[in-house]
């Protein structure tokens, strides 16, 4: 029996929700674990998948002799966006996401392309109410980068951005109502602000003389008033923390090697990133407020580009365990307990998604 999430489902999804959160950011059970989608090379060619975290039931859902990857999930569930170049160009692409089985495995039906245009676009992000994809298009002609915004039907496509500069790797706040942006200013690079709702753009660290870099996603706290990043304002690469406005600069790591791909938790409570300060790529672990720095990983391998399960237990990260040229995805408790293969072939699997905590 063929299931889709429709807006009945989506309306007692809704209230579960909220009525389990009680404002922590961390959903109670009883809910389906989440899936992970992800972009493998296991035939030759780069196409998007999507497993259970125990990774027992791997389903391919794109199925093309070219590129699709930087997979994007709807928090209602229901779409799945990507970027392809299928047609000559990257361009993103955008499906339905369909249940069957009781519940048990995914399907893609209704394939469509999205932006249809003769640029380059990628890094598609659904807004929190599952309306709007914001990305970034690149411009050959004049070595270009900008923002856009375009409805999920493919209607009102809008420029958010329109600077000679390089605009990438936009986020949405929590409610929707701003953007944060990564920006190349003077050779340097920049963390940018825009509110939608107001059309204006603020550069919220215009102040530094030094490069402040966005991990892409979870970089602004679930509260929407803090951004966690990483910066080389004191000669290398620490992670900072700043108010949405730009004020209040912190300084959460204090370290001689990298520290980078900062995320916040569903909590807002802890930030992981990933640090080469033992030598090779770990995940670690730190306080909002600077305390209690970890060594969640701590494996001889390369660990890296970790994201919070949604339940705020788990951590999903890359890894480099299986071989320098074997890319796999692990799980692992928020403690670093019961590290484990959620991916296991030959292949190289990277740039994955988590999809929404979902009651049937």
């Amino acid at each position: 029996m063929t299931f889709l999430i429709n807006k009945r489902f989506n309306l007692l999804f809704s209230f579960l929700f909220l009525s389990s959160c009680e404002n922590t950011g961390v959903l109670l059970e009883p809910y389906i674990d989440p899936h992970i989608i992800f972009t493998s090379r296991r035939w030759w060619n780069y196409d998007i998948f999507i497993t259970d975290i125990h990774g027992d039931k791997v389903t391919q859902l794109t199925k093309n002799k070219w590129l699709d990857f930087n997979p994007s999930i709807s928090p209602d569930g229901n779409q799945l966006s990507f970027v392809s170049n299928r047609d000559g160009n990257r361009e993103i692409y955008i499906m339905d996401l369909i249940w069957l089985d009781g519940f048990t495995q995914w399907e893609g039906r209704n394939l469509r392309n999205l932006t249809n245009s003769k640029e380059n676009d990628w890094t598609p992000i659904f807004s929190p109410m599952s309306d709007k994809i914001v990305f970034t298009t690149y411009f050959p002609s004049n070595d270009n980068y900008d923002i856009f915004i375009i409805n999920s039907d493919g209607t009102k496509k809008k420029n958010i951005t329109k600077t000679p500069g390089y605009e990438k790797f936009p986020q949405f706040s929590h409610d929707g109502s701003f953007i944060i942006y990564q920006g190349w200013q003077k050779g340097k690079k920049e963390i940018f602000f825009t509110n939608l709702l107001e059309n204006n753009t603020i550069n919220l660290t215009r102040n530094n003389n030094s490069n402040d870099i966005l991990s892409q996603g979870n970089a602004i706290s679930p509260d929407d008033q803090k951004i966690v990043f990483t910066s080389d304002v004191d000669g290398n690469n620490n992670i900072y923390l700043m108010n949405i406005d730009g004020a209040e600069l912190k300084q959460l790591t204090f370290n001689k090697s990298n520290d980078y791909e900062p995320i916040f938790s569903p909590d807002g409570l802890s930030i992981i990133f990933t640090s080469n300060r033992d030598g090779n790529r770990e995940i670690y672990s730190v306080d909002s407020n600077g305390e209690n720095l970890i060594n969640i990983s701590n494996n001889p391998s390369d660990d890296w580009s970790p994201k919070f399960y949604p339940d705020n237990k788990k951590i999903i990260f890359q890894s480099l365990r299986e071989g320098v040229s074997n890319w796999e995805i692990f799980i692992m408790d928020n403690d670093g307990k019961n590290q484990r293969n959620i991916t296991n072939s030959p292949g190289t699997d990277y740039s994955f998604i988590i999809l929404p905590l979902i009651n049937p």
